[in-house]
């Protein structure tokens, strides 16, 4: 285990992980275009919803990647910002955002169901990263991991 944080956190062993359901999911798409479309909604309606929330992904990922350099180097604890809307909002920006964006304008659940393994992979690997992080800044984290969503980059609500 890791005493410090890395700059790539488990974003590498998410890739490996995920990596062969995604040559799969490809494979399967190439070869029959129509297993899992999701072609039931207005075509019109859904692309541009799905690029609405790609542009939604992006503007999300490059505001997370701004804060997070800035603050990582430093050696802070990245609480501001996106960072402030859920605990991982770079694995969010590819869940959440970009793989569902994609498979709206595809209208493809192959790619829909790529969100899903990887969120899958993320709940199963994150535990690393929440042990060093909590080992690193201690009360603050266990503070911030209470108040803030791990992957949905929306507020909680909660009652005091």
């Amino acid at each position: 285990m890791n005493k410090k944080m890395t700059f790539i956190g488990i974003g590498s062993k998410l890739a490996l992980i995920s990596l062969p359901y995604f040559i799969l999911a490809i494979l399967v798409m190439f070869r029959d275009p129509q297993f899992l479309k999701l072609d039931f909604i207005n075509y019109t309606l859904i692309t541009w919803a799905g690029y609405a929330w790609i542009g939604i992904g992006i503007v999300f990922y490059i505001a997370t990647v701004i804060v997070f350099l800035a603050d990582f180097k430093k050696g802070l604890l990245v609480t501001r910002g996106t960072f402030n809307l859920c605990r991982n909002p770079i694995y969010a920006s590819f869940i959440v955002f970009f793989f569902p964006g994609i498979a709206l304008v595809f209208q493809s659940g192959m790619i829909l169901s790529m969100a899903l393994v990887l969120y899958l992979n993320f709940k199963l690997s994150i535990h690393g990263e929440d042990i060093v992080l909590e080992r690193e800044f201690g009360e603050a984290y266990k503070t911030y991991r209470k108040r803030v969503n791990n992957i949905v980059p929306f507020p909680r609500f909660r009652n005091k």
